[in-house]
């Protein structure tokens, strides 16, 4: 798969040349491309705060790490995904992906289940939005609320 230049050069200096590819959470069939500085950030606060005594902690983890592999970006800009981890998102043969951005990663769709995603996005997206949990996420740090005027 190749990796946009213009994308690679917005990652900035030491977050274009390796990466860490892994399967996404939650319920869209999605990879995610981790820079490998921020993967191992990642890799660190799990294990920081994961108790390994109790097992949902635990499954969680497993999921993040199972299948995850380093690749890296070749001369002409392109990684190799794992078959496993295309597998995952169901792509064999012809199939195209779409990538997109998403805070300091990327992630990687079968083309045809991300404009299924964008499509529903259209169709019911703001019922589905929890607006406050889209507040907690805008607020300050330190607690108070983002001035909406």
């Amino acid at each position: 798969m190749r990796i946009p230049a213009r994308l690679l050069d917005a990652l900035g200096e030491g977050n274009n040349e390796s990466f860490y590819v892994n399967r996404g959470l939650g319920a869209h069939n999605m990879l995610r491309l981790f820079p490998k500085p921020m993967w191992d950030n990642e890799v660190r606060r799990i294990r920081k705060n994961m108790n390994p005594y109790k097992q949902d902690e635990v499954e969680a983890a497993r999921f993040f790490f199972n299948g995850a592999e380093e690749v890296e970006v070749d001369k002409v800009e392109r990684i190799r995904i794992p078959k496993m981890l295309l597998d995952w998102i169901d792509v064999h043969g012809k199939d195209q992906l779409v990538i997109n951005t998403f805070l300091e990663f990327i992630e990687i769709w079968k083309a045809d289940d991300y404009m299924k995603f964008i499509n529903q996005q259209k169709h019911d997206g703001e019922k589905r939005i929890d607006q406050d949990v889209l507040a907690r996420l805008v607020a300050d740090t330190d607690g108070e609320k983002e001035d909406a005027t």
